[in-house]
């Protein structure tokens, strides 16, 4: 594999074994040995239209939970 430049970014082409599917975004780091690690990204449930109507506030009745600080505030 060979770094291409492509206007001011150097380009990884990814090989057609790996079955990546076109548009698929990934999370890049560079660990302390130079090495690149490409992960691909989560879905953020915030912005799917599945969870629209879904309401993720902690609810004190549906656990036996009793609050520890100031989580009622």
């Amino acid at each position: 594999m060979k770094a291409r430049k492509q206007g001011n970014t150097l380009v990884l082409s990814i090989p057609k074994q790996f079955k990546v599917a076109e548009g698929t975004e990934f999370m890049s780091m560079q660990a302390a040995d130079g090495s690149l690690i490409y992960t691909p990204k989560a879905p953020n449930i915030y912005q799917d239209p599945k969870y629209a109507t879904t309401d993720l506030r902690f609810i004190p009745k549906d656990t036996n939970d009793q609050p520890v600080g100031r989580e009622e505030i």
